[in-house]
């Protein structure tokens, strides 16, 4: 004689059946994931894009600096080529050329670059806030893009304590 009713196998498998289908009715598709992925990436590139202009005015007011600045704008510079979206219809900018506007850079911030002192500690202040825009970014970013924010993240802390406490003041 055969059972009749619902055995554990059934249940496991009707309630499998049941969790696929919520998972895959619930949440985003693939478009709108990879769509919120280029977002947080654009916004990053953008962070650092106006952190390459402040590093491009305070190198263009005190070419002196260039020594040691230029290295760390280069490590930024290779930041934004990084932070391009990969799709092949996005031209990532070119790290060894300057930006083509300051306009970018926060209202304000170079007020202080006429003195070298002051326009490194505006530079500081300038990788700190884009350290820690890309260390929020990171929270809910996929995990590829997570380890480049935080990889982004420490290389900014690090320049903020070469511009402040460093080689470089």
């Amino acid at each position: 004689m055969g059972r009749t009713g619902t055995t554990r196998r059934h249940a496991l498998i009707a309630g499998g059946a049941g969790l696929l289908t919520a998972c895959s009715s619930e949440g985003p598709g693939p478009a709108a994931v990879k769509k919120a992925d280029d977002t947080r990436r654009l916004r990053a590139a953008r962070d650092s894009r106006a952190l390459l202009a402040e590093y491009d005015a305070v190198l263009d007011r005190h070419p002196d600096l260039a020594g040691a600045l230029t290295p760390l704008r280069t490590a930024v510079a290779a930041h934004v080529k990084a932070l391009a979206p990969a799709s092949p219809a996005s031209p990532s900018p070119s790290p060894s050329s300057p930006s083509p506007s300051v306009s970018a850079t926060p209202a304000g911030a170079l007020a202080l670059a006429d003195d070298p002192a002051d326009a490194l500690r505006t530079l500081a202040a300038a990788e700190r806030r884009t350290a820690d825009a890309h260390s929020a970014a990171l929270l809910d970013a996929p995990p590829e893009l997570a380890r480049l924010l935080a990889s982004l993240a420490a290389a900014g802390a690090a320049h903020v304590y070469l511009l402040t406490k460093g080689s470089v003041s």
